[in-house]
């Protein structure tokens, strides 16, 4: 009887052996798929770890990495890195094709002025001409006056005043032309000025951007971590 009793005790020790030894089996492997920086085999598989969210994927900042538990808040600091990157490319490009405008402009300018006083020199002989035909004009209305403008030299006269009136707007209207091109040209020194303050804005931008890089990075470095 007392044999069958140590028999019973050595076959409950054994079974109970065996399930803690069942038990810790199955625990471990999911506890080391669960390590944060633990391997992992499915891409974008994610899993809570001390109540922090992690993903399985490569962790951007390690050469050659392979899959592992990553925190998600790194991913996250990487998304934002990049685009904290791709938005300073972005700018400096801008900035970039501004300069060259500005130097084109700079360079076009002593041509431009040379046209622009010839332009001043057109409309000015255009001015004369045009004041030469309204007072022809004045004059042979002072004739249709005299002779009547129902007589035959008084018909002749008008004729002549409505020519030259046409003339003087002719010539008006070349004054003008003349006096806007030689502006649009000069206009150009004005561009230049807008066009340096729209380059001096992009560089502040540029430079509070690189500020925002370099803090993204670091936000990156840390939560990016291996083992983290």
């Amino acid at each position: 009887m007392r044999n069958s009793i140590k028999s019973l005790r050595k076959v409950s020790t054994l079974l109970a052996s065996t399930a803690l030894l069942m038990a810790t089996t199955a625990v471990l492997p999911a506890e080391a798929a669960n390590k944060a920086g633990g391997s992992c085999t499915k891409v974008n598989a994610k899993a809570k770890i001390g109540g922090d969210q992690y993903i399985c994927t490569k962790n951007p900042t390690v050469k050659n990495a392979k899959l592992t538990w990553v925190w998600v808040e790194c991913i996250n600091a990487d998304k934002m890195w990049k685009e904290s990157a791709a938005r300073l490319t972005t700018l400096k490009a801008q900035a970039a094709t501004a300069q060259t405008k500005i130097d084109t402009l700079k360079a076009e300018m002593p041509a431009d002025e040379e046209q622009a006083k010839a332009y001043d020199a057109k409309a000015a002989a255009a001015q004369v001409k045009k004041d030469d035909a309204v007072a022809k004009a004045a004059a042979n209305a002072a004739k249709v006056q005299q002779w009547g403008a129902t007589t035959t030299a008084g018909k002749a006269y008008q004729k002549n005043v409505d020519l030259w009136n046409s003339n003087a707007r002719t010539y008006e209207l070349a004054v003008k032309n003349f006096q806007r091109a030689a502006k649009a040209l000069r206009d150009k020194a004005k561009e230049v000025a807008d066009e340096q303050r729209r380059l001096d804005l992009a560089n502040q931008t540029i430079a509070a951007s690189q500020v925002q890089l370099g803090s993204t990075a670091d936000n990156r470095k840390q939560a990016c971590q291996p083992g983290l």
